[in-house]
């Protein structure tokens, strides 16, 4: 399962892609450092290997790669125009984005793998997520059936206490069927 990337590690490695990479499209410089500056932006952004239909893609190359030097894909909207993908990022700050890049030597870069998310990386979530979550329930149910026999318990005391065993034989009936739970 992928890990969570911080904010810091995304801003850490495209500072490190600006200072080692001379772009295409010389703008595309101005945007990643304006999204580096940018938390919210940074928190909600995914680098990618991968173009997912219908979300914000902004797609960057450096001088050595055979790729356009600049794309933005907004939906079923394409564009080369950086003002335009800067005037987007700038309105919804918050909105998720995907960050593809095209620079030599990507696919041995263990900085950049790191960052990755790849397609499969969201079924692999989904699927642990599904997992964890029924780990969970059962923790919550099997924490409420113990707070419920301990509760039990304290009124059997109380029963007792007051000699009340008519009580006392309906609750330790409660407490067979809490233990027959667990």
């Amino acid at each position: 399962m992928k890990n969570w990337v911080s904010t810091s590690e995304k801003s850490s490695f495209l500072k490190w892609f600006l200072q080692q990479y001379q772009l295409k499209h010389k703008d595309a410089r101005m945007l990643l450092e304006y999204i580096i500056n940018n938390h919210h932006i940074l928190e909600n952004l995914s680098i990618t290997e991968t173009v997912p239909k219908n979300e914000r893609t902004i797609l960057i190359s450096s001088m050595q790669s055979d790729k356009p030097g600049f794309v933005y894909y907004n939906q079923k909207r394409t564009t080369e125009d950086v003002s335009k993908a800067l005037g987007d990022l700038m309105s919804n700050p918050s909105d998720k984005l995907n960050l593809k890049l095209h620079f030599y030597g990507k696919q041995s870069n263990h900085r950049y793998l790191q960052l990755v998310e790849s397609d499969t990386n969201y079924f692999v979530r989904y699927k642990q997520f599904k997992e964890y979550e029924k780990e969970t329930k059962l923790i919550i149910e099997k924490a409420l059936v113990d707070q419920e026999i301990n509760k039990v318990r304290q009124q059997i005391d109380e029963a007792l206490d007051q000699n009340d065993k008519q009580l006392f034989n309906k609750l330790v009936e409660r407490l067979q069927e809490l233990k027959d739970l667990q």
